[in-house]
């Protein structure tokens, strides 16, 4: 916006560039209706973070249990950490309880 665009609200005398030193408030009807963009209103969010995961590592368990991979195993724990990483992320890609328990509605 410009100094002109203003104008019609300035109070006080302009200065050499056109600022006011004060300005009245901008009619609701003349606001953006937002701030910036918007997120997809019909696109749930899931939240991905280690602590929603953790804090529903029940369910990370069971679910990884009925696809063939227990965690606690002694031949999975020696597993890279990367590969066990993508297997729980994987849950997260596909219709699983887990999703669903970190679905933000």
């Amino acid at each position: 916006m410009t100094a002109e665009d203003w104008a019609p609200y300035g109070i006080g005398e302009p200065d050499a560039d056109g600022w006011y030193p004060d300005y009245r408030p901008v009619p609701t009807n003349l606001k953006p209706l937002h701030d910036g963009p918007v997120a997809p209103t019909d696109k749930p969010q899931i939240d991905t973070s280690w602590l929603a995961i953790v804090l529903h590592w029940r369910i990370v368990v069971a679910e990884l249990m009925e696809r063939g991979v227990d965690l606690y195993d002694p031949a999975v724990r020696v597993r890279p950490w990367p590969g066990v990483r993508t297997l729980i992320f994987s849950l997260l890609e596909s219709p699983t309880r887990l999703r669903e328990a970190l679905t933000r509605r």
